[in-house]
C-alpha cells in the first residue's frame, strides 16, 4: 500500500535534498513575494512563475517515475533543461484528457447540473465530476510517467480500471498532506506571526518550500501508487484473460465427439 511516511522520508533522506529544496524554492518564492506586492504584471514575475510551474510539476513527474523505475535516486536532476523537457512532454501527454474531461465537466455542470432543483444534490454531483474527471487525468500522469510513452497514455482499460481507485488514495494523499501541513507549517506560521508578522521573506519562503516539498512527496506517492493501482489492475487483467482461457478451452473439449468404437 502507497505510504506517506515512506514518501515523506524518501524525499527527504537523500543527500543534499535541503539544498535542493532550497535552490528549487527560491524561483517559487521570487514569484510568490512579487505577486504578494503587487507586481504581477511585471516581466520578471512572469518568468519566475514559469519557472515554478516547472519545477513542481517537474518534480511530481520525475519523483514519479524515478520511483515507478526503482532509481536509488528518486529527487529529480538540477538540471532545469531536463526537468522542462519531462514537465513539456508530460503535459502534451495529459493534454488529451485534460481537453476531454475538462469538457465533459463543463458541459454537465454548466448546462445538466443547474436543472437539478435540489441544491445539495447538485452540488455533490458537481464536487464528483470534478473528482471523476480529475482522476482519469492524474492516472494518465501516472501512466505516462512510468516509461515517458505516450502509448501509454492512452490504455483506456487501465485507465477504467484504475482511475477509481486511483481517486480514493488521492483523496486519502489530500487528508494527511493537509494534516501534515497544518501541523508544521501551521506551528511554524503561527510562531512568525506572533514574533515578525507574516508579511516578510521568512515566512513567504517557508510556505513556498512547503509547496515544493509536497510536490516531491505527491510524487512520490504516486510512484508508489502505481502498483496498488496500475499494477494490481493489469494483474486483474492477466487473471481474467487467463480464465477467459481456460473457460474457452474447456467449452471447445467438451464439444469434440468422443472417439468411435468398433
Amino acid at each position: 500500500m502507497a505510504s506517506i511516511r515512506d514518501a515523506i522520508e524518501e524525499s527527504t533522506n537523500e543527500p543534499h535534498a535541503l539544498e535542493q529544496y532550497i535552490i528549487f524554492t527560491l524561483p517559487v518564492f521570487g514569484a510568490t513575494y512579487m505577486y504578494a506586492k503587487g507586481m504581477s504584471g511585471n516581466v520578471w514575475f512572469l518568468i519566475l512563475a514559469f519557472l515554478s510551474f516547472i519545477i513542481i510539476f517537474g518534480t511530481i513527474v520525475k519523483c514519479a517515475n524515478n520511483v515507478m523505475n526503482f532509481r536509488e535516486r528518486i529527487m529529480p536532476t538540477m538540471n532545469p533543461f531536463s526537468l522542462f523537457f519531462d514537465s513539456f512532454r508530460t503535459l502534451i501527454a495529459i493534454a488529451p484528457a485534460v481537453a476531454i474531461n475538462g469538457g465533459i465537466a463543463y458541459y454537465l455542470i454548466n448546462t445538466f447540473y443547474p436543472m437539478i432543483s435540489v441544491t445539495w444534490i447538485s452540488q455533490a454531483a458537481t464536487y464528483i465530476t470534478y473528482a471523476v474527471c480529475g482522476s482519469i487525468v492524474v492516472t494518465v500522469l501516472m501512466l505516462f510517467s512510468k516509461r515517458f510513452s505516450f502509448v501509454d497514455a492512452f490504455d483506456l482499460k487501465a485507465i477504467s480500471d484504475s482511475c477509481i481507485d486511483v481517486l480514493i488514495q488521492l483523496i486519502w494523499l489530500s487528508i494527511q498532506i493537509g494534516i501534515i501541513d497544518a501541523l508544521l507549517t501551521g506551528t511554524i506560521t503561527y510562531l512568525c506571526w506572533l514574533f515578525i508578522g507574516l508579511d516578510n521573506f521568512v515566512t513567504y519562503f517557508i510556505w513556498c518550500m512547503t509547496v515544493v516539498f509536497n510536490a516531491a512527496v505527491v510524487g512520490n506517492y504516486l510512484g508508489q501508487l502505481n502498483y496498488e493501482a496500475l499494477h494490481q489492475a493489469e494483474k486483474k487483467a492477466e487473471k481474467k484473460k487467463e480464465k477467459e482461457e481456460i473457460a474457452a478451452l474447456r467449452k471447445s473439449k467438451g464439444t469434440q465427439q468422443p472417439p468411435s468404437t468398433f
